[in-house]
């Protein structure tokens, strides 16, 4: 099987046969409220998987573990050239969320993503018939990348009590290598992305 099937094969495993979430508890009589559904659709705006990039997932105990499986597209007008990207992510939330009024804020989120980009321009090992031994040095087209960012759901605020929004600050192993080993021509602005996303639950 090729790389790349196997790949995609890993990521929809990984999303969808996950194991089930602590969340998920037996109600005790027919009265009670049914437990949120453990699966979301995502919509997310930047973040190096697209200018544009929709996917679904699942949180896991408790909701302190949240899985993603992403695809991106970035248009030519924008990025130059016609590049569509799929990610599987894996966010972790190690503090509890914070009331104010009718929304729970998670000022902590950490997270690590994994993505690859089609297309016969990128590489996930370098091509000896095109280039010179480790003339790059690291894949072009799988990355893995570190997310830091917070969530806002909107818990208790009625017709949209199903969504959150979020936001993340990531950048790639490679800018931060790169970052690490030569601090003077490179800044925290240019090794970092923004990424603004909302969830919904199903």
């Amino acid at each position: 099987m090729k790389p790349i099937y196997t790949f995609i094969l890993a990521l929809v495993l990984t999303v969808i046969v996950a194991p089930p979430t602590f969340a998920q508890q037996e109600q005790t009589d027919t009265t009670a409220v049914p437990p949120a559904s453990p699966f979301h659709l995502k919509a997310q705006f930047a973040g190096g998987i697209g200018f544009l990039s929709v996917g679904v997932g699942r949180t896991l105990f408790d909701e302190k573990l949240e899985t993603d499986l992403f695809l991106g597209y970035l248009p030519q007008s924008i990025g130059g050239d016609r590049i569509v990207t799929s990610a599987i992510k894996a966010t972790y939330v190690p503090i509890k969320p914070v009331q104010i009024k009718t929304v729970n804020w998670q000022p902590l989120r950490v997270g690590l993503q994994v993505s690859y980009t089609f297309g016969s321009d990128y590489f996930a090992t370098e091509p000896s018939d095109k280039y010179p031994k480790s003339y790059y040095g690291f894949s072009t087209a799988l990355h893995g990348s570190i997310l830091l960012g917070g969530q806002v759901d909107l818990t208790r605020v009625d017709r949209l009590k199903k969504f959150a929004a979020y936001y993340e600050f990531g950048t790639s192993m490679e800018y931060l290598v790169s970052y690490i080993q030569n601090p003077k021509y490179l800044s925290p602005g240019k090794i970092f992305n923004l990424a603004l996303g909302v969830r919904m639950r199903l």
